[in-house]
């Protein structure tokens, strides 16, 4: 998702607009926007105070270095004020979103989208290594085989596996997991599993923990040589 742009002004005649409004509007009704009658009078003051400084260094005659200076100091302090309770009220959800618009913030929430666990899950294909080696490579199962990027939130692939002598179609039978974040990954063997059929599939894991279904089975025989 696109990052909001910043809504506080960064020239001083298009922050001075911005602050006006955003004061007036916050006096007028600070509850609308979530805060108290406190912080609006505090808004206000910090906003005059700003508002004079600025005005001086509008004219020729009264703009020296010492008022610019002093314009520079109020800037620092008012934004000081105001850009906590802008922060505040953008991300208030109780706080409607035309009103956001209306006092110059951006309508966000401060509450994030879940990421929920994909529909989708990894395909997973195998390659012999060296002795007792295989490379394991996966895809998404709604993408083309050439890609290899996993949806978004996932964190890495698991790719559960177990070695059998009879053929093994229930996916949590599968009792060795592996994490996988690029491919092709290599998975290695100890010596009891050469030549044995090596059954796997593969699951994606969220950054927050969540799992997505198993992918289908696969199966290939573990090599004893390269």
């Amino acid at each position: 998702m696109a990052q909001a742009a910043p809504y506080i002004p960064r020239r001083d005649t298009d922050l001075n607009s911005w602050l006006a409004n955003f004061s007036t509007l916050l006096s007028a009704s600070p509850a609308t926007y979530g805060q108290t009658s406190g912080t609006a009078a505090t808004v206000a003051t910090a906003v005059a105070a700003w508002s004079a400084a600025y005005a001086l260094v509008t004219s020729p005659s009264t703009k020296t270095a010492a008022t610019v200076s002093a314009k520079d100091t109020e800037r620092v302090n008012v934004l000081a004020t105001v850009r906590p309770v802008a922060q505040n009220i953008s991300l208030n959800p109780a706080v409607a979103s035309t009103d956001k618009t209306a006092i110059g913030v951006n309508p966000r929430q401060n509450s994030p989208q879940p990421i929920t666990p994909p529909t989708t899950y990894p395909i997973l294909s195998v390659q012999a290594g060296a002795a007792l080696q295989l490379y394991v490579r996966y895809r998404d199962s709604a993408a083309s085989p050439s890609v290899k990027s996993k949806p978004y939130g996932v964190q890495f692939v698991a790719i559960a596996s177990a070695t059998s002598a009879t053929a093994i179609t229930d996916p949590t039978m599968l009792t060795s997991v592996f994490n996988a974040t690029k491919s092709p990954t290599l998975l290695q063997f100890g010596p009891a599993d050469g030549g044995k059929q090596c059954y796997m599939a593969g699951f994606y894991v969220l950054r927050n923990g969540k799992k997505s279904g198993f992918g289908p089975i696969t199966s290939f025989t573990v090599p004893t040589s390269g």
